[in-house]
């Protein structure tokens, strides 16, 4: 039987409700990324570690303190399962699809609606290895080894591109200019931590890209 291929996105869940069932180690790490994403997020579990603990102290989850129970999935855009009980595991699935929200469960890729990569940041940068939920460990360790590669130039370099997409027009002229400083002289000096001669590349392709408008 053939492994299915993962279509990889980006979600924005800034406002999104999102439920995680469970609080194990797996638990903390989710609740803390899906916190950082701007999650509006429910944990529900009957015993909670610190970190949960901490983030429910400070009001940025919210926290029920017991089993979880059929109908808690009702209302929720995206549902995590964290939990070695399989039948909870199975129940939570089983609810989650027939509401037709999709749902994560650790460690049991064929209950998932979808699977998460091994996921480092740099500033705005994100490297992201998956195996299709069917080699975690090489995951992280190939992550490791990709984010290692990661300069502070390129961080510099991703920032940059940002600034300029926010103040020059959109259309062809644009993304032909920010594919040019990227690729070309100044993305180069940038990365390599030579700043000063990368904005004399980037003020003179802005002045020609002014004069081209």
């Amino acid at each position: 039987m053939s492994t299915p291929v993962d279509f990889p996105v980006c979600l924005r869940l800034e406002g999104r409700r999102v439920l995680l069932v469970g609080a194990g180690t797996i638990a903390e790490e989710r609740s803390r990324q899906l916190v950082e994403a701007g999650a509006r997020l429910r944990v529900v579990a009957p015993v909670v570690g610190a970190s949960i603990r901490q983030l429910a102290d400070t009001g940025r989850l919210e926290l029920l303190e017991r089993a979880w129970r059929s109908g808690d999935t009702r209302g929720q855009e995206l549902v995590f399962v964290a939990t070695d009980d399989s039948r909870v595991s199975e129940a939570v699935a089983a609810e989650a699809r027939a509401s037709g929200v999709w749902l994560n469960t650790a460690d049991v890729p064929e209950l998932c609606d979808f699977t998460l990569p091994s996921v480092g940041r740099r500033g705005p940068i994100v490297v992201a290895v998956s195996t299709s939920g069917q080699a975690p460990a090489l995951a992280r360790l190939l992550r490791q080894r990709f984010l290692e590669q990661v300069l502070p130039g390129h961080v510099r370099l991703a920032r940059l591109m940002g600034w300029l997409r926010r103040r020059l027009p959109q259309g062809p002229a644009r993304m032909r200019l920010l594919k040019d400083l990227v690729e070309g002289e100044a993305g180069e000096l940038l990365v390599r931590g030579r700043s000063r001669e990368a904005w004399v590349r980037v003020r003179a392709a802005l002045e020609t890209f002014g004069e081209k408008k």
